[in-house]
């Protein structure tokens, strides 16, 4: 076994994924995820295929994907001839489909813009109508407001306006409540785990487990950000501790670990029987 094909199954092995596993992440044939740790392209059906798989596949371990593709082409591959003929059908076809995609793009293009137009003079005509609508009634208002005010007849004010204002019983101005409002509000205690894993620097296998169920598996890009809440635990595996940075209950923590070294961390709720009497508990449970 080569250079590229035995980093892909140390890599595999050292995050303790399957080959089952990785076909159903990857969406790569398990065979063909096998080829490429053996570095036996021929069972692979031509260059183009081999080099996409081997890209996602390095992608999904968390390698430097430049650095392997250029092992690869150092390298080399055999069945050159059949190479060569399937880049030039897959060539042939890729310009086709740019050609059906710019033509799919124009006319979306055309019907967002008579929709746009559609909409645009709804709204207007809309608007119009209810212009119109608000004069008249305005119009009609003023006139039932005019005779209503000539009718009316002139009326004495009252001497006394208090002796005539009802009292509400439990103080004044009808507080009833017999105290100073806001007093008696407590503030909701803190229950419950909520997780924000920062990724920083380099690309991160994550797998994210919240309250037993598997919520996520795969890479993450340097910039990307996953948030999740449970109400017991959240256990956070990583490939690469020093590349995450979490926020657990609105506390940064910082990195979670050395720069390459993978670790497992769970996340544990106050609420949740045997953690720590603080609001929120962290416990390493890597294996070393």
């Amino acid at each position: 076994m080569g250079g590229i094909g035995e980093m892909l199954k140390s890599t595999r092995e050292a995050k303790d994924i399957t080959l089952q596993q990785a076909e159903e992440d990857t969406k790569i044939r398990k065979r063909y995820l096998q080829a490429l740790e053996e570095d036996d392209y021929d069972v692979i059906p031509g260059r183009v295929y081999a080099k996409g798989f081997l890209r996602n596949y390095a992608n999904y371990l968390g390698l430097n994907q430049e650095e392997v593709m250029l092992g690869f082409k150092l390298m080399g591959a055999s069945s050159k001839e059949e190479y060569k003929k399937v880049d030039i059908e897959e060539s042939i076809n890729k310009k086709k489909r740019s050609a059906d995609r710019a033509e799919r793009k124009n006319y979306l293009v055309t019907v967002i813009i008579a929709v746009f137009a559609v909409v645009v003079l709804v709204f207007y005509n809309f608007g119009l109508k209810n212009t119109a609508d608000d004069n008249g009634n305005q119009t009609a208002d003023r006139s039932k407001t005019e005779q209503g005010d000539q009718q009316k007849p002139t009326e004495k004010p009252a001497e006394n306006p208090s002796v005539n204002e009802p009292q509400q019983p439990g103080g004044q101005n009808g507080n009833t409540s017999g105290g100073t409002p806001g007093q008696g509000t407590a503030e909701p205690s803190v229950t419950g785990v909520n997780l924000t894993l920062n990724i920083k620097d380099q690309i991160c296998w994550v797998k994210v487990t919240v309250d037993g169920v598997i919520k996520f598996t795969g890479n993450l890009n340097p910039g990307e950000s996953k948030t999740y809440s449970g109400t017991g635990k959240i256990t956070a595996r990583v490939g690469n501790a020093g590349a995450v940075e979490a926020i657990f209950n609105g506390q940064n923590l910082g990195r979670l670990g050395k720069m390459g070294d993978p670790d497992t961390k769970e996340f544990v709720s106050a609420t949740t029987p045997g953690s720590a009497s603080n609001p929120s508990a962290v416990q390493d449970s890597s294996r070393g």
